[in-house]
């Protein structure tokens, strides 16, 4: 079975629906082969998917084709195999909740996102130890394939181009990341040691070449205007 879950992490994400559906219907040893490209969302949805990937006897291969964060990240750990374009990234984090209330509330949402925090952490621990996986948790960890790789959070690095990332609920940080993605793919001017780009570069040379043309072209000699003739009666009157 192949398929691709990207946007969103929520109930409502037809990817997510198309691949709950595929699999009530997939052989129980059938190979599943997951492209997952998505800035996260339900971290217990995450969790789901990825414990229904861990139970699959037959062998389930991950992609990143984008961006794996979040519980997008905690998706990709259900997989035997999971690999990531050379230029994608993965991102790991604690829980994160919002909640409005009294102390009382706040004190104990506080305390339910750390438990939260727990169960994320062990979707990991099955790659990476615990104390190292929970620095990078607490740091909110940005990693890049090759890290990723060092880590043993995937197995593999392919070669390809970047997917964008779809997002409403992350829709800046899916910007940020999508901009930097067209920044790496895009052609970049040749700078110059004193920071001039090469086509000012060359116009520069150009406007100078043509003033060294100007200076070089033979110039028309203007004879001096040349004294009328006096005879010397009229010069000595004068004095």
């Amino acid at each position: 079975m192949k398929h691709k879950i990207k946007g969103d992490i929520i109930n409502w994400n037809s990817s997510i629906w198309d691949f709950n559906y595929q699999m009530k219907s997939i052989e129980e040893d059938e190979d599943i082969d997951l492209s997952v490209n998505s800035y996260g969302g339900d971290a217990f949805l995450g969790i789901d998917i990825c414990n229904t990937l861990k139970d699959h006897t037959g062998f389930v291969t991950v992609t990143i084709t984008g961006m794996a964060a979040s519980a997008a990240s905690v998706i990709c750990m259900g997989a035997d195999k999971i690999r990531a374009h050379a230029n994608t990234m993965l991102m790991v984090h604690n829980a994160q909740t919002f909640v409005a209330g009294d102390a009382k509330k706040l004190r104990k949402a506080a305390d339910d996102v750390e438990k939260v925090s727990q169960a994320v952490l062990k979707s990991y621990t099955n790659r990476v130890d615990a104390d190292t996986m929970k620095k990078l948790l607490d740091n909110e960890t940005y990693l890049t394939a090759e890290e990723a790789l060092k880590y043993g959070l995937i197995d593999e690095i392919i070669d390809a181009e970047p997917e964008e990332v779809e997002s409403e609920i992350f829709e800046n940080k899916a910007k940020a990341f999508n901009n930097k993605i067209t920044a790496a793919v895009a052609p970049k001017q040749p700078i110059s040691a004193s920071g001039i780009d090469e086509n000012t570069l060359k116009q520069m040379f150009a406007e100078l070449k043509n003033e060294i043309k100007n200076e070089l072209k033979p110039k028309e000699i203007v004879p001096d205007p040349v004294a009328p003739k006096q005879n010397l009666s009229s010069l000595f009157l004068h004095l």
